[in-house]
């Protein structure tokens, strides 16, 4: 218990006051432009296994599938998608992510739901910052990301659900596609939009024609979800390389030829976390609360006995461990979902 108070204020000096600083100045700094932009994913199937995705039919799969973004006042460096970086002076290892330099990094999860084998194709963003909002101003912290599943069916190669959430586990949207048999769905499921989280959604999304993807609007700062829509591809848009996840556990050390390292902490009571992103406010007020400072802390996505994080969504600890999204059929039946519906036609 010692160890505590001690792990709260190396925290506090090595991400939380450079959070709050950062995010004070954003607060009080001029309006940006409202203007958005948007970024689209860079790599079209032919060139997919170039960039090292795996094979060329998981490479094909996630470039296929990989979502196009649109950011309120995308002129803010806040709001910029950006490049997750490390450095390392005098001894001393930082974690930022570049806003100059945009990234969108994937990598394929295999599930059975139902009896049913999904693709779960997982994306991830990173921003050098989640700003202060009046929203939920706790939140605010360093290399903030979110993450879009898309659960593809194996055997039709159509998409089942898209998922959003922030990489902290936050502010879940789950969205079933007009693919997904309506006996799968929770039997109260709207008929037009849910409301989550102060926003209104698609209860259901249709089906991306060819040439089409799913764009994911987010709102200024706070960069949550506020629409998933259907669209083809703007020749305008900002471009957005497609990276394969492992990247994120491997980055290079700036100015040390040769070194790399995770962007997720290795080790200790933060093993599996992003570096630098420890949401001060929120860790020390909701987090000592539900008996976790690490609350609203950004981590790894995958099984926790190899990232070391579990990925819940839920913030009350009898939740935690039946909402983890990488498990996805169970994830799914906390919701409501029907997941014995999944099964394709004949299975018994």
């Amino acid at each position: 218990m010692r160890a505590l108070p001690a792990l709260l204020a190396g925290l506090a000096l090595l991400g939380g006051c450079s959070s709050l600083g950062h995010g004070l100045a954003t607060a009080l700094g001029p309006a940006p432009h409202p203007a958005p932009w948007r970024y689209e994913p860079a790599g079209e199937p032919s060139i997919a296994p170039s960039i090292e995705l795996g094979d060329a039919r998981v490479a094909e799969l996630l470039a296929r599938f990989a979502p196009a973004f649109v950011i309120e006042a995308g002129e803010a460096e806040w709001n910029r998608i950006g490049m997750p970086t490390l450095t390392r002076r005098a001894g001393i290892e930082r974690a930022r992510v570049d806003p100059a330099r945009a990234a969108l990094f994937a990598e394929v999860h295999e599930e059975e739901v139902g009896g049913r084998l999904v693709d779960q194709l997982v994306y991830r963003i990173h921003f050098d910052q989640l700003a202060f909002t009046r929203a939920s101003p706790l939140a605010m912290h360093r290399n903030a990301g979110l993450l879009v599943l898309i659960g593809v069916d194996r055997a039709s190669g159509l998409p089942l659900t898209v998922t959003s959430v922030h990489s902290c586990g936050c502010w879940l949207a789950l969205q079933p596609t007009e693919a997904l048999a309506p006996a799968a769905l929770p039997e109260d499921w709207p008929a037009e939009t849910q409301s989550l989280w102060g926003e209104e959604l698609a209860a259901r999304l249709p089906v991306p024609a060819e040439g089409q993807r799913y764009v994911v609007h987010l709102r200024s700062g706070i960069h949550r979800v506020s629409a998933v829509r259907v669209g083809a591809a703007d020749p305008l848009a900002r471009p957005l390389p497609l990276r394969p996840m492992a990247e994120l556990r491997s980055l290079p050390v700036e100015g040390r030829p040769g070194e790399r390292a995770s962007f997720f902490h290795e080790a200790g009571y933060l093993e599996g976390f992003v570096k630098g992103a420890w949401v001060p406010l929120e860790g020390l007020t909701l987090g000592l609360l539900t008996l976790d400072p690490r609350l609203g802390m950004d981590r790894d996505f995958g099984d926790p006995r190899e990232t070391g994080a579990r990925f819940s969504t839920a913030i009350v600890p009898w939740k935690r461990e039946r909402t983890r999204l990488d498990r996805f059929e169970a994830a799914l039946a906390e919701q409501g979902f029907r997941v014995e519906a999944f099964a394709p036609a004949g299975m018994p």
